[in-house]
């Protein structure tokens, strides 16, 4: 069985960044929340749509059609989903390729 593992989180990439970057903990903390604030504006600003992060991947902004589904509470009863937005995200083949490396 596979153990189950902590996910990395926005005060962890910061805590990283101020070790590697050689800055205070604080100033790393805004520079991460920075850019992901401005990957957020970038996905509903309507001149882009798409932030490109060469080397790491594309995150896209996608529309999800209306569909049916079920109730969870009954299983019995259908329901109408509405139509929305998601954010997909593919990964660079460069980032492919470090997830899984060749044998």
């Amino acid at each position: 069985m596979d153990e189950k593992k902590n996910a990395m989180t926005k005060e962890d990439i910061a805590e990283q960044l101020s070790k590697d970057g050689r800055m205070q903990k604080g100033e790393a903390l805004k520079a991460v929340e920075i850019v992901f604030n401005t990957i957020a504006k970038g996905l509903i600003d309507e001149d882009f749509g798409a932030v490109k992060i060469a080397g790491f991947g594309q995150f896209v902004l996608v529309d999800r059609p209306a569909r049916q589904g079920v109730n969870p509470s009954d299983r019995t009863q259908k329901i109408e989903i509405p139509a929305s937005k998601a954010v997909k995200f593919k990964p660079s083949k460069t980032l492919k390729d470090l997830v899984n490396p060749e044998k």
